[in-house]
């Protein structure tokens, strides 16, 4: 009777050790996977859906479709390299913090822009309008304007160019669509809690799969 009840009772903590070993092991498999998961879909995310080469004349339109996959605020913006200290580039550009070294030097860049998504005007704006420059040490950025964007629409973009930007034609200007700093920086507070979660999850699954074993080594 007593070797049945012993027999019982190495069976029992036998089932409970295979339990803590499966339930340790998938939360070791579950934070690899959501882990996985979460880079492999962040790759495939275009926080600059557009990006192409601008000639900065007068009369000149650029239509372009914008193609997102990232919910957030956009940025419509022209960039150009900012060439060495000193130079006139954020003066053309219009974003010199230092009004000093831009004295006697206008800005060239002049646009007008429309946004439109199946056929119905969004919004439209100017580069007249009011807009906090990001900081960017290797381009001179002036953003002309702002949007909500939802991920797995097309939008439709036209820039109307009013003035003539040759001054820059040495500094490669472009005409970007990007994602806004404020989107960017949900995106990763986002992609720490998802690290945070997967990190959590393998720790504890290992700690279950360390105490499964004890009671192997101690038999």
């Amino acid at each position: 009777m007593e070797a049945a009840d012993g027999y019982d009772g190495g069976r029992a903590s036998g089932f409970s050790v295979q339990k803590v070993t499966k339930f340790g092991l998938s939360l070791v498999l579950l934070g690899f996977g959501v882990f996985a998961a979460w880079k492999a879909w962040t790759a495939t995310r275009k926080e600059t859906p557009l990006d192409v080469p601008i000639a900065l004349r007068s009369g000149e339109t650029i239509a372009k479709a914008v193609r997102l996959n990232l919910d957030g605020l956009y940025r419509i913006e022209i960039a150009a390299d900012s060439g060495a200290p000193g130079s006139k580039v954020p003066c053309f550009m219009g974003v010199s913090a230092n009004s000093s070294e831009c004295a006697g030097t206008a800005p060239v860049i002049s646009a007008d822009w429309v946004l439109s998504c199946d056929g119905c005007e969004v919004r439209r704006g100017s580069s007249k309008d009011p807009h906090m420059q990001p900081a960017d040490e290797r381009r001179a950025v002036r953003v002309i304007g702002e949007f909500p964007g939802e991920s797995g629409r097309t939008y439709q973009l036209q820039v109307s160019i009013n003035g003539d930007g040759e001054k820059l034609d040495h500094s490669h200007p472009r005409l970007r669509v990007a994602v806004s700093s404020l989107a960017r920086t949900d995106f990763q507070s986002a992609s720490v809690l998802v690290f945070s979660v997967s990190f959590i999850c393998v720790m504890f699954g290992v700690i279950l799969l360390g105490i499964s074993l004890i009671p192997r080594s101690a038999s």
